[in-house]
């Protein structure tokens, strides 16, 4: 787990995220409501809505007041002797049932016309046409009502007109006002985060092989970057750039929801780059690799959204498509054959299924890393051929007729800033492939490469059935949507790892430090395990097939 960070042991399922209401009600009925819930109220909690319901009702009883001391006035029916005790002989059980009926119209109006939903104040004309709307349809059944319900039209005219006047007024200024300070009962969107450029960027996992590269890419843009690490490998990799005045680091877990929610205060967009990857490091532990990769990413991005986030870029991975002759796109049959591959599965879909018109993940997945990064890794192929050509003269190629697509992490990087500064509605609810064409190789073409940067070395093919993953993917969606091409080919990232080893800038390539299982094994999955959080078998149907496939085998 080369980023992110670790829940404090013994946090409890009780101390997740809960959904905003949790009635008895049968699976689909709560689907329903819930999905009702999010259209009309969206990420507004129980608690606040009943504040703004009460404020809303006891608002509309005030300006109804209001209009009927307007009406008598006008009437020449309010004494100027005892104003207050003329009003009070008109207060009545007619008057408190249409007190009542005016307050509940004036809560569902809102209710239905989405007054109470969330929006930035980039959107406030939006928010003051929908109270304009509501009020001006609660006039017209006002009117409705009085004149062919009770038959009295020139009173409901001289009452209701000014009642939902005076409401659509003080509602309106209510609203703008506690949209432009940033009122404490509503989180306020920072900026037009979907539509313009943002300003801070959380990375969660910065640290790592991808994440310390991409903190320096975003640094180097001008945004301002925040990063939650767990710094399971050490903090080594953001030396250089400790001191920038815009990057702030946090120590933190983002499977805790403390640690989640203090580095997502004040962010812009989200890029989530924390995980136990590779294949090796998550089968030493498959309740933690769940836990991590699944439970708690997905826990991360409804946490985003509930503090008004709109981008938000996964990290995923090519090796989804699992062994496959065709060439991969994002629309192909998915066919994992590990759990790595089965979790970011069903984290992908997860985190898709909590988009609506605000927060729209984006999907990026990966070729298979190489090159050099600040925290180096030698336990992905390339690299790893690149430092056994320079120390042992020889490298191994195991079932060398299997394809990969392969991508430098400064290219990785890159992606994930264009995906950053596009367009929400160009990317959000997206899946991209990450990577080119031009560098689908099969692993003897790789041993090639290596042997032509190390000549002299001995390349030795070993035929076996460990690792069944082959696929080549197709990479003109990200392309064509964003522009995207590898700038650095494996030629050259090969050489830059051979020269690495040879400069020694690695003392020891062989150390633990430089290989997720490794590390994992040695020490690090001890700092990892805690209480898993929630899940069930119809959360994660990709990786419940792929362990009972393998729990058959």
């Amino acid at each position: 787990m080369s980023q992110g960070c670790v829940m404090q042991p013994g946090l409890k399922n009780s101390e997740m995220p809960l959904q905003i209401f949790q009635p008895v009600t049968v699976p689909g009925t709560r689907k329903l409501f819930e999905r009702a819930w999010t259209q009309l109220f969206g990420s507004l909690t129980s608690d606040k809505l009943a504040v703004r319901v009460f404020v809303d009702f006891v608002a509309a009883n005030v300006v109804l007041v209001m209009a009927a001391v307007v009406r008598l006035a006008v009437m020449g029916g309010l004494s100027w002797d005892n104003p207050i005790g003329a009003l009070f002989d008109r207060v009545n059980a007619t008057y408190l049932m249409n007190a009542g009926w005016f307050g509940f119209s004036t809560v569902v109006l809102f209710a239905l016309t989405r007054v109470y939903k969330p929006v930035p104040f980039s959107r406030v004309q939006q928010r003051m046409t929908a109270i304009a709307f509501a009020c001006g349809i609660g006039l017209i059944a006002h009117l409705a009502l009085g004149a062919f319900a009770f038959n009295k039209p020139q009173q409901t005219l001289e009452v209701g007109l000014p009642a939902w006047t005076l409401l659509c007024a003080v509602v309106a200024c209510v609203r703008y006002s506690r949209m432009k300070v940033g009122e404490h009962f509503r989180v306020v969107l920072r900026g037009e985060a979907a539509n313009t450029k943002l300003e801070d960027v959380l990375v969660v996992g910065g640290a790592g092989y991808i994440g310390s590269i991409l903190t320096r890419q975003l640094l180097d843009t001008g945004y301002r970057v925040r990063v939650l690490d767990l710094e399971l490998f050490g903090t080594k990799s953001l030396a250089d750039v400790i001191e920038h005045p815009r990057l702030e680091v946090m120590k933190g877990d983002f499977r805790n929801i403390e640690d989640a929610a203090r580095a997502l205060r004040g962010m812009d967009a989200v890029c989530h780059l924390a995980a136990i990857v590779g294949d090796p490091a998550c089968a030493l532990d498959r309740e933690t690799t769940i836990t991590v990769n699944y439970a708690a990413a997905k826990m991360m991005a409804q946490l985003a959204k509930a503090n008004g986030v709109t981008k938000f870029v996964f990290a995923s991975t090519c090796s989804v498509y699992g062994d496959s002759e065709d060439i991969m796109s994002e629309d192909s049959p998915l066919n994992p054959v590990s759990l790595y591959a089965t979790t970011k599965i069903d984290a992908e879909r997860a985190l898709l299924d909590t988009a609506d018109a605000d927060f729209k993940p984006t999907i990026l997945r990966f070729a298979t890393a190489y090159g050099w990064s600040h925290r180096p890794r030698f336990d992905l192929v390339a690299n790893l051929f690149s430092a056994q050509a320079v120390t042992d003269k020889k490298i191994r190629v195991f079932n060398g007729e299997q394809w990969r697509p392969f991508v430098h992490t400064r290219d990785i990087a890159r992606a994930c800033v264009l995906t950053l500064e596009a367009p929400l509605a160009k990317v959000g609810g997206h899946i991209f492939n990450v990577g080119d064409e031009s560098q689908n190789y099969t692993l003897t073409q790789l041993g090639q490469i290596v042997a032509q940067s190390c000549p002299g070395i001995e390349v030795e093919e070993v035929r076996n059935g460990d690792d069944a993953r082959n696929y080549r993917v197709n990479f003109s969606k990200i392309r064509r949507t964003l522009g995207f091409r590898a700038s650095i080919d494996l030629v050259d990232g090969v050489r830059e790892m051979v020269d690495a080893v040879q400069g020694g800038h690695v003392p020891n390539w062989r150390d633990p430090i430089y290989s997720n299982s490794k590390h994992l094994e040695g020490e690090g999955l001890s700092v990892l395990k805690f209480d898993a959080l929630r899940k069930t078998a119809d959360d994660m149907p990709a990786t419940t097939r792929f362990l009972a496939k393998k729990a058959a085998a």
